[in-house]
């Protein structure tokens, strides 16, 4: 059961947990430069952080093979007993990467050609966000790439112990920091909400996030105050827990090769399809849905999401999705990414992962797949 404690100043808190729990030595994983810039080095170490630590940084963003055999070997060279994640969503998955693949002696070509399983869980793992918008700390799931390749690590055993989420330590991100975040919980929260795997609880958390988003985003980037910073935050970790349980569906499934291939920052590259596969499932069909529960149904979600967006339509929905991205000085084309060229189209269009494809309630086909594509050229 994950321990989850939300609130301004909740980080100075984290020395006090860690006693608790007695540990003695500390795998601290960050960011290169978020640890110190979100603030929270100083108010850890000035609220009594006295412990042993060793502090793993080197590594880029989105988990590559590479970065977790290297931190697999610091931290089985290390001694320490617990683990510590402060930054955002790729520091968080990094982490749960380190501790699961060491707890079960895998190493990362093992996991990918899945010839083992994991049966042992790590060492107790507290995440601490600085972004608000992967919602990590909220999963038991983790993403790696491997030669550009996207592969996914979930299992109950990679859920974080103990969350912090304090919405101090978003208070200085830029203003684009803040639309990719953002708009990637509001990817995640629409996504799941029309999901295959959506349940009620899961549409519970969906909703608040996607409200939440709307209602905040713009003000978090443009004018930024705790109000808002606070929603944002809340709304991140909504949308994780959210996709907790049902999983992403086709925009994330188009937006991995734009970050592999073009160096698309993840929630530029989820969002840019958003609005588009808005339209695209609510137009399914019997002969076309998924969905177990059916075609009306997955039409019927799509309509509450356009409802909880203050829409009366899911047209008028993805029309206020690209307002937004507008608005918070996001792209809204692939000629807008430099993405334009007939080879890197085709690049994106056969390269989707299909495991997220599975989620989604109306089945892509390859005329659906190119009509999306010319609508964001």
């Amino acid at each position: 059961m994950q321990e989850e404690y939300f609130g301004e100043g909740m980080i100075n808190r984290l020395p006090a947990f860690l006693k608790r729990i007695g540990c003695k030595k500390i795998f601290l994983v960050t960011g290169k430069k978020s640890f110190e810039k979100s603030g929270a080095r100083d108010k850890i170490f000035n609220a009594g952080f006295d412990f042993e630590y060793v502090r793993f940084s080197d590594f880029t963003e989105n988990p590559k093979t590479e970065d977790v055999e290297k931190g697999i070997k610091q931290l089985k060279n290390s001694q320490c007993d617990t683990i510590v994640a402060i930054g955002g969503g790729s520091v968080i998955d990094m982490a749960k990467l380190i501790n699961i693949f060491s707890a079960n002696s895998m190493d990362v070509n093992s996991f990918i050609s899945n010839s083992i399983r994991i049966e042992r869980k790590g060492k107790p793992l507290t995440a601490i966000p600085t972004t608000s918008g992967a919602g990590s700390e909220a999963t038991h799931f983790a993403v790696l790439y491997n030669d550009k390749e996207k592969y996914s690590a979930a299992h109950e055993f990679i859920l974080p112990d103990l969350v912090i989420i304090d919405p101090e330590l978003t208070y200085d991100l830029t203003p684009q920091q803040t639309a990719v975040s953002g708009i990637d919980a509001l990817a995640q929260a629409i996504e799941s909400h029309w999901s295959v795997n959506s349940t009620d609880e899961s549409k519970k958390y969906s909703s608040s996030a996607i409200k939440l988003v709307i209602d905040n985003l713009a003000d978090a980037v443009k004018n930024p105050k705790p109000e808002s910073r606070r929603e944002m935050s809340r709304a991140a970790n909504l949308a994780g827990k959210a996709i907790n349980i049902t999983k992403t569906t086709a925009p994330h499934a188009l937006s991995y090769t734009m970050t592999s291939y073009f160096g698309v920052t993840h929630g530029q590259a989820v969002s840019i399809t958003l609005g588009e596969f808005m339209k695209y499932n609510f137009e399914v069909s019997e002969t076309d849905v998924t969905d177990k529960r059916g075609a009306e149904y997955v039409k019927r979600s799509i309509l509450e999401i356009a409802e909880i967006m203050g829409c009366s339509s899911a047209y008028d929905a993805a029309d206020k999705i690209k307002i937004l991205m507008k608005d918070t000085g996001l792209k809204t084309s692939l000629k807008g990414l430099g993405i334009s060229s007939s080879e890197s189209l085709k690049l994106i269009a056969e390269n989707v992962n299909t495991e997220r494809l599975q989620n989604n309630p109306r089945k892509l086909t390859k005329s659906g797949l190119e009509v999306i594509i010319r609508n964001i050229i």
